[in-house]
């Protein structure tokens, strides 16, 4: 069983063409994450519904001691380098890849693949570690390419790390054998690069979590209501805003669907059931494709390099990672994926379930991400974290 929040990482990558000028760009490493919180009718996390792999780790190896991507060369931004275009040449390299994730309301449970560090939760979310982890960040910003320095630590806040992955077309070991069909289906994904430990293969990074946290919303009786105008209000007493609120209401045969787009930060939207029912030939459309849409990145290609859309970055330094999502677009395997395990718990229980979008920067606070990579490509992280509700009660 899955326990709380269930996290994997797809991680694609545009890969520069043979040019010559008088600067050059890094390219861009694309990382997406996806997952879903599940919560019981009281609003705290309870138990997923997906199979876990055996082969995935539930505790550290022993001895793991590697060198660390964060400790390579920086840019100096002074190279006569290929900037021209972007393909995928068949002689790619490997990308070098340093990743690093916390729960700061929880335990890590399982992971893979397998990680160099594991850190306990008391420690990675003491005030301690907490004030270690600021002034690496204020070190960090005082970074220069020219200036000499040695390694800068870890941070201690991050409950699992892996120090030295790599990334490739192609798996340098054999993937294990598994009977968890969304596993192979994560596998069926061309697009997505391997990632390779040090002795261990998959097309994706997997780690979850038993957390603290509990649903920001609450629902409430409006001032009109009555029992055939059950009028409602769904508040948001979060500090950060939900997207993409789904309310589905089974009674019988009868299915109401009421569907917000966001709820900011302490406001709230009404909402009369009646008004909100949906015909049986409507209702994927009303909830599953609806979803759907609002996950999908129709717009952005994959890779859009060379016609001006893409900044030019240069003077990358391995010691920054990135740990802040620019968004939570996915691709649309990835979302076709995640919404094939989920729906039925989303919009098939019987009663009320309530599903909502977190908001990225929600993420970044309880789920502390850093990714590391050379100085030759740039991380853009979009995160697309899932919550469901289940078991809700109407008043």
């Amino acid at each position: 069983m899955l326990n709380a929040r269930v996290v994997s990482i797809a991680l694609l990558v545009a890969w520069p063409a043979i040019g010559w000028s008088k600067s050059w760009c890094a390219a861009p490493l694309e990382v997406h994450e996806w997952g879903v919180q599940v919560f019981d009718a009281n609003g705290s996390v309870t138990s997923a519904s997906a199979s876990l792999p055996s082969y995935f780790h539930r505790q550290a190896a022993h001895g793991a001691n590697r060198a660390r991507v964060s400790d390579l060369p920086a840019d100096g931004g002074e190279r006569e380098l290929p900037v021209l275009q972007f393909y995928a040449p068949p002689y790619s390299s490997a990308i070098p890849l340093g990743l690093a994730v916390g729960f700061g309301e929880g335990a890590a449970t399982s992971w893979f693949p397998q990680v160099d560090v594991l850190r306990a939760a008391a420690s990675a979310n003491s005030a301690a570690a907490r004030q270690i982890s600021e002034g690496l960040v204020r070190a960090r910003g005082q970074l220069t390419a020219r200036t000499p320095r040695g390694p800068l630590p870890d941070d201690p806040t991050r409950q699992l790390q892996w120090q030295a992955l790599s990334l490739g077309r192609t798996a340098a070991h054999a993937p294990a054998r598994t009977d968890a069909a969304w596993v192979q289906k994560v596998r069926d994904m061309k697009d997505a690069l391997w990632v390779d430990g040090a002795s261990e293969s998959e097309r994706f990074v997997f780690y979850e979590a038993k957390t603290h946290e509990r649903v920001p919303l609450t629902l409430t009786r409006g001032p009109t209501y009555s029992s055939t105008h059950r009028h409602y209000i769904l508040a948001n007493h979060g500090a950060y805003a939900v997207h993409d609120v789904f309310i589905v209401h089974r009674d019988g045969n009868d299915v109401f669907v009421f569907q917000a787009p966001a709820i900011p930060k302490g406001a709230s939207a009404g909402f009369v059931l009646e008004d909100h029912r949906v015909a049986a030939a409507q209702l994927r459309a009303e909830t599953t494709d609806a979803l759907r849409g609002r996950l999908v990145d129709s717009v952005r290609p994959r890779y859009v390099l060379g016609n001006g859309a893409q900044p030019c970055v240069m003077g990358r330094d391995p010691a920054v990672p990135a740990e802040s999502a620019l968004g939570h677009a996915l691709f649309t395997d990835e979302a076709d994926l995640l919404l094939e395990v989920w729906r039925a718990a989303f919009f098939d229980r019987p009663g009320t379930t309530i599903v909502y979008r977190e908001d990225p920067a929600y993420l970044d606070r309880v789920m502390p991400i850093s990714i590391f990579t050379d100085m030759h490509y740039f991380v853009q992280l979009h995160r697309a974290g899932l919550a469901v509700w289940q078991g809700v009660v109407l008043p």
